[in-house]
């Protein structure tokens, strides 16, 4: 028997009370906002965002180029500066990397590299206009030991 032509109308009783969508609106909006920072997922064994790993660059390093990132909209931070600010697709990382995202259950689609100075990198995720700080590779470079592998030109 064939199915019906009748044009169906769904009737909804009333609309659903305390549903709040988490991110609505415009998902660019954010490149024109200023960049704001969280560790609460950062990483404390591999790439470690820890003391033990990086000793005095915090406050050396890391805290003041923070500090001036924050003074740019993230449209200057990752289209601006995309050279060294830049997403990575997940397939890019080291396996140790994608090792570490699963076994903590972190599926972002892409991280974000932020360069802190020559081969020192901070990596994380978006979530909004906030950086999920995930770690701290102060060997970035062509080495099998950092997060995301640079291959060098013309080697």
């Amino acid at each position: 028997m064939a199915g019906s032509k009748r044009k169906k109308e769904v009737r909804q009783r009333e609309v659903p009370k305390g549903k709040v969508i988490a991110q609505g609106g415009d998902p660019e909006r954010y490149y024109s906002e200023s960049p704001a920072w969280t560790f609460a997922n950062s990483d404390q064994e591999m790439w470690a965002f820890s003391q033990s790993h990086m000793g005095d660059l915090f406050w050396t390093e890391i805290l003041p180029r923070l500090k001036a990132l924050e003074t740019q909209t993230w449209s200057e931070i990752l289209v601006r500066d995309k050279k060294q600010n830049h997403s990575l697709d997940s397939n890019e990382l080291n396996k140790a990397a994608k090792d570490r995202l699963a076994s903590r259950f972190i599926e972002a689609e892409s991280l974000i590299s932020l360069r802190i100075t020559g081969n020192h990198r901070l990596y994380g995720y978006m979530t909004g206009r906030v950086f999920n700080v995930l770690w701290y590779d102060d060997d970035h470079g062509d080495n099998s030991t950092c997060v995301c592998r640079s291959h060098l030109k013309y080697t």
